[in-house]
This record gives C-alpha cells, sequence and structure tokens, in this order.
C-alpha cells in the first residue's frame, strides 16, 4: 500500500453522531419524575390529587408510569398535568411533559420519530420562536392556557366515548391531521379532535394519512377511497359516542 493509500485509510469518516430517538412513554416519565422530585412531592400526593379529579389512579400503576412501564391512553395524558399541578401547587402544562431535545419515537423499534420540539408545537398549537442573526424585538405573545386547552380536548375525547385509544396514535394522528378531519368534523357536527381520535382508534394514524396510503396501495379512485373511509370513521364515531359515559 503506498504512503497516501496508508494516509487516506488511516482517516477515520466524520460526521453529526445519531441521536437515538427515545420512546413517548419513557420522555413523560423522565419528566414526571423529575416535576415531582423537584416539588417535593411523593407518588402518594399526586396520587390523592388525581382522587380529587375523580380518576382512580393508584401508587403502584404511577409508580409503573415514572419508571417508563407503564403506557398512558390518552386521557390519562391529558389529565395527567391537571393532576400534577393540583398535587405540586404550580401550573404544569403537557409541554412540560414533552421537555426534551431527543427525537422522540411514537412507532416500533424507534421507527417514525418527530422531533420534541415539534410535538410540543403540536400541543402549544404555536410554533416555538427560533433566534434570528438580527436582533428583533417582538412583542411576546398572549399567555395560552395549555393545561385548559388539553382539559378541553380530554373532555371532547371522553365525550366520545374515545378515551381508550393509545396516545401514541393518537399523538401521530394529531401531527398528521389535514383538512379532511375538520370537513368531517364539521359535516358531524363535533370538535375535530374526536375525529382525530376516532381515525386513531381504527388505523393507527390519521383519517389524511389512512386516505394517502390507500390511494397509493391502489385502492381505487379518490372518490371511492374518501367515501369508504368517511362510512368507517362515522362509524367508529357513531358507536363509541353509543358508549359513552354520560357527564
Amino acid at each position: 500500500m503506498s504512503e497516501a493509500s496508508e494516509t487516506v485509510a488511516a482517516v477515520p469518516s466524520v460526521g453529526p453522531p445519531q441521536t437515538p430517538a427515545v420512546a413517548l412513554r419513557a420522555l413523560v416519565a423522565q419528566n414526571l419524575r423529575l416535576l415531582r422530585e423537584q416539588a417535593g412531592a411523593a407518588l402518594d400526593d399526586v396520587v390523592r390529587a388525581s382522587w380529587g379529579d375523580g380518576f382512580d389512579w393508584t401508587t403502584g400503576w404511577l409508580g409503573g408510569v415514572e419508571r417508563g412501564t407503564r403506557s398512558l391512553t390518552a386521557e390519562q395524558l391529558l389529565a395527567l398535568p391537571v393532576v400534577l399541578s393540583a398535587a405540586l401547587g404550580r401550573r404544569i402544562t403537557l409541554a412540560d411533559l414533552l421537555a426534551g431535545e431527543e427525537p422522540v419515537s411514537l412507532g416500533v423499534d424507534g421507527r417514525g420519530s418527530v422531533p420534541a420540539r415539534y410535538l410540543r408545537d403540536v400541543v402549544t398549537g404555536e410554533p416555538v420562536r427560533q433566534p434570528f442573526a438580527t436582533a428583533v424585538v417582538v412583542a411576546p405573545p398572549p399567555e395560552i392556557d395549555v393545561a385548559a386547552r388539553a382539559a378541553e380536548k380530554l373532555r371532547e375525547i371522553r365525550r366520545g366515548g374515545l378515551a381508550d385509544v393509545d396516545i401514541r396514535a393518537l399523538t401521530r394522528a394529531e401531527a398528521g391531521a389535514g383538512e379532511a378531519e375538520n370537513r368531517l368534523a364539521r359535516r358531524l357536527g363535533i370538535a375535530p379532535i374526536r375525529v382525530i381520535a376516532a381515525a386513531a382508534s381504527l388505523w393507527g394514524r390519521s383519517l389524511t394519512e389512512e386516505r394517502d396510503a390507500r390511494l397509493a396501495d391502489g385502492g381505487g379512485p379518490a372518490t371511492v377511497v374518501a367515501r369508504r373511509l368517511t362510512t368507517e370513521l362515522t362509524t367508529r364515531i357513531e358507536e363509541a359516542a353509543r358508549r359513552a359515559r354520560p357527564e
């Protein structure tokens, strides 16, 4: 081997390290534990606060959530910031439970990961402001009560009888939703989050994503596919509503 070849071979390949994705429930678990420990609260304090909101949480179950061995339903994830706010004596938002910079895995084996920042954008409804090269003075936006918005989503999902939807599927469906969800919600006279939750429970993704996937697989003309999906989703929504507990 020539000297030049030896030199080239000795140079290691360099590039930005691939940041591994963290599972959604692991991210929620570590932030839950951090928030609770920073406030000096015990698991029992959080559990007792949950009873005041009508939940039957136990210390064993909450401990499993905090260790990342138990998954949360959509209802439980949306309720968690409300319960923590009461238990810790300060406002906790869903964005607080999604704090972090690692990409978050929403699928199996690390597939379907999205940036944690994007998940927080989905929750708050507003993109996180990025710094600019030149200083620009911007008036701060009015504070948005994220906890109240999360609680309203929870109520809509519970009213629709869809509180058992998997939170990973719900998060993906909400991120992938588009105008199709809004149109169907207007037609049925319900909130879009109910359409999104129903789609997540049926297909594990949004109506928009399911439509695009079926069209890509040759499921038929767009109008036929749209009609089938609307029928399937409307049936799911109506069945869930009949089983819903009256509030």
